[in-house]
């Protein structure tokens, strides 16, 4: 663990290992007493240095520890960026909030850790939640299928060329990510699409108390492909405590930032989330038919 240090959002730098490799990380530490319910913060791809939409700050000053980090590969963190080492590194971060060292030093409830992702982070939270049962709560905002990716490339190879590049594009400066480029992640996710599928999962996440959150004018992890086929596989396994909430916004939620942090703060604050039941979806499905038929006629 690295020194103690101040900075500018009042974060303490943070070291911790995964599979040998050394991940940069901030832990905004909640005020008082303790012990404080710890969110794990887990950005986009390639993210950025320090919070997430200043939610790791907000939730520090509301009673709430939250720690963020950069995965494998990415800025400051060492080693080489995959999904494979992506999850692997939200396995360790668990681990390492409830080492001994951080427990006391941090006040962290280790029976009241949650975990947030969003977009390319948001998979991943439902996915590594399923390495530890204590995690209970997990909240998925805008959150990539990364399984999506092989059947687009099948329908559209414009866009398996398209993405590659981007991927090529990003890796291009070392100094953000490091990674096995663009073909080596669309390769890697047709071998292995099932590991990164929300359906597939969905049986081990219906214990789990889940978060979804969309934007109506999101395009890149759209209501109708990325949330409500987990939602709707959740319900029929048996789900007790899901919850969508989806924002008029895009992918950014940059118009929606206050009322985002009110809503994801008082849902980890809740004992026991409020189910929302079968009768939401009806709600979700009349606003993509709006959605849809205004497109049509714009078109």
């Amino acid at each position: 663990m690295t020194k103690p240090e101040s900075t500018r959002d009042n974060s303490t730098p943070i070291t911790f290992i995964s599979h040998g490799v050394k991940i940069k990380g901030w832990f905004f530490q909640a005020t008082g007493s303790g012990p404080f319910p710890t969110v794990i913060l887990l950005h986009g791809w390639p993210g950025r240095k320090g919070d997430l939409f200043g939610l790791g700050q907000q939730m520090s000053q509301r009673g709430i520890n939250a720690f963020a980090f950069n995965y494998s590969g990415n800025w400051e963190s060492e080693g080489v960026c995959t999904p494979k080492t992506s999850l692997q590194d939200v396995e360790s971060a668990i681990s390492f909030l409830k080492s001994d060292e951080m427990i006391e030093r941090f006040r962290i409830d280790t029976a009241k850790i949650s975990i947030l992702g969003y977009s390319y982070g948001g998979g991943f939270a439902l996915l590594g939640s399923l390495c530890d049962p204590g995690v209970r709560k997990v909240i998925s905002l805008a959150g990539g299928d990364l399984s999506l990716i092989p059947k687009m490339d099948e329908q559209s190879e414009e866009f398996r060329k398209f993405h590659e590049a981007y991927i090529d594009k990003c890796e291009s400066d070392s100094k953000v990510v490091r990674g096995i480029g663009g073909r080596g992640v669309h390769e890697f996710l047709s071998k292995h699409r099932d590991d990164y599928s929300f359906v597939k999962h969905a049986k081990k996440l219906a214990n789990k108390d889940i978060l979804l959150i969309g934007g109506w004018q999101d395009q890149d992890a759209t209501v109708e492909d990325h949330i409500l086929p987990l939602y709707r596989a959740l319900l029929r396994n048996g789900a007790k405590s899901v919850r969508i909430e989806v924002f008029d916004t895009d992918h950014s939620f940059e118009n929606v930032k206050k009322e985002l942090t009110n809503l994801i703060v008082s849902w980890i604050m809740e004992e026991s989330p409020k189910t929302k039941g079968k009768y939401k979806i009806k709600g979700v499905m009349e606003k993509l038919d709006s959605l849809r038929k205004k497109n049509t006629k714009a078109s």
